[in-house]
């Protein structure tokens, strides 16, 4: 309530302090909402960035997901030459593709790595009648596949460590290699 100046004077001292001080508890309401409406959007803030860096980084755990398969996939078709090999998926982002157009997935992995960890396993089969040649199964190949992510700005970390066994069995006929160019 709003109270003009000749109102005020015609009020006794005790009524005037009553009406300044409802006026001051206005005050204060109107300053504990404004704290309280504060905290409220500062953890609201808070669990929405919490929530991107969340769906941020599950999106970075599917991508090394694909990205380790393919390499898996690689290993399956050549086989690895040494025990341990490093790479990186992003290319020259001034490569072009077969067709001469700018290769626009070239830099699209450029923050993912790869490593791979090669090791014979030997496996004995016991009691195991089998009728062909033994020697493509006498051991398998361990393959380990790590994917690594590191786009200078998050903490540099591995989403993806995978492991799948490979036997020494020629997978493809000489002239499917060719055909496929694999030589």
């Amino acid at each position: 309530m709003v109270y003009c100046k000749s109102e005020i004077q015609k009020m006794d001292k005790g009524e005037r302090n009553h009406k300044i001080r409802q006026s001051g508890f206005v005050l204060l309401e109107v300053v504990l909402s404004v704290l309280i409406l504060g905290i409220a959007i500062g953890a609201f803030m808070r669990s929405f960035t919490v929530s991107l860096a969340t769906a941020r980084r599950a999106q970075i755990i599917t991508t090394a997901s694909l990205l380790a398969q393919q390499v898996m996939e690689e290993y399956e078709v050549i086989p690895p030459q040494g025990n341990h090999e490093e790479g990186t998926f992003g290319g020259d982002e001034n490569s072009y593709s077969e067709d001469g157009s700018p290769d626009a997935e070239a830099g699209q992995y450029k923050n993912y790595y790869w490593s791979v960890d090669v090791e014979e396993v030997p496996v004995e089969y016991q009691d195991l009648p089998f009728n062909g040649d033994l020697r493509d199964f006498e051991s398998l190949t361990k393959v380990s596949v790590t994917i690594i992510y590191d786009d200078k700005h998050l903490k540099r970390f591995t989403p993806i460590r995978a492991v799948t066994y490979l036997t020494n069995a020629e997978k493809f006929t000489n002239t499917s290699k060719r055909e496929n160019k694999l030589y």
